[in-house]
């Protein structure tokens, strides 16, 4: 009895090693993908195309970014002290809307651009300005890209039939303006109207 229970836990646990390393593997392909080598790289134009889905989205700890699929284009001029990197991102983000709190598919088109210098000494980077020293022979662009989408989205997100083609959900907006009303009928707490007298 005791052996059949030792054999039954050593394959549970060989299966979450497994496990855990598919997750390892899979964690270090979605970012991979966004390390550029720097070395080597000739002066002038260089084009990079990334794929950005729900794997992207899960290295950043955001609850309004989950899920979406878009495509990053990055146009990257390299020159003798520094580099330009454009970053165009396209497709859709699924988020919640902030009036009925479902479902919404936002397209979004936008372009960010940074720029990269080469330095032996310490700079803090600024938002448009990244510091990386001269022996550094790579660059990871995933956390750009992250903040390009991210930039990209709208304050305020929300079902509009003339901006994305969607609606929001009809009952929760009837329950909404249900409680409007009720608070409406309320009026203002009378505590709060003798402030009113002191202006």
């Amino acid at each position: 009895m005791f052996n059949i229970v030792l054999i039954k836990y050593s394959v549970l646990l060989r299966k979450l090693f497994l496990s855990l390393q598919t997750e390892k593997l899979i964690w270090m392909d979605a970012l991979t993908d966004f390390i550029i080598p720097i070395i080597g790289l000739k002066l002038g134009e260089h084009s990079y195309q990334f794929k950005v889905d729900r794997q992207f989205f899960k290295e950043f700890d955001n609850t309004d970014l989950q899920e979406g699929c878009l495509q990053v284009d990055l146009i990257l001029k390299k020159r003798s002290n520094h580099m330009e990197l454009m970053f165009r991102a396209k497709g859709n983000v699924n988020c919640l809307c902030d009036r009925c709190g479902s479902d919404l598919k936002l397209p979004l088109d936008h372009q960010e651009m940074r720029i990269v210098k080469f330095s032996q000494e310490d700079f803090y980077n600024t938002d448009d300005v990244l510091v990386i020293g001269l022996e550094d022979h790579e660059i990871n662009v995933s956390h750009i890209v992250y903040e390009t989408i991210f930039l990209g989205l709208p304050i305020r997100k929300f079902h509009d039939q003339e901006t994305n083609g969607q609606i929001c959900d009809e009952e929760v907006m009837k329950k909404l303006k249900e409680y409007q009303k009720k608070e409406a009928k309320k009026g203002v707490d009378d505590r709060w109207s003798a402030l009113k007298n002191l202006l």
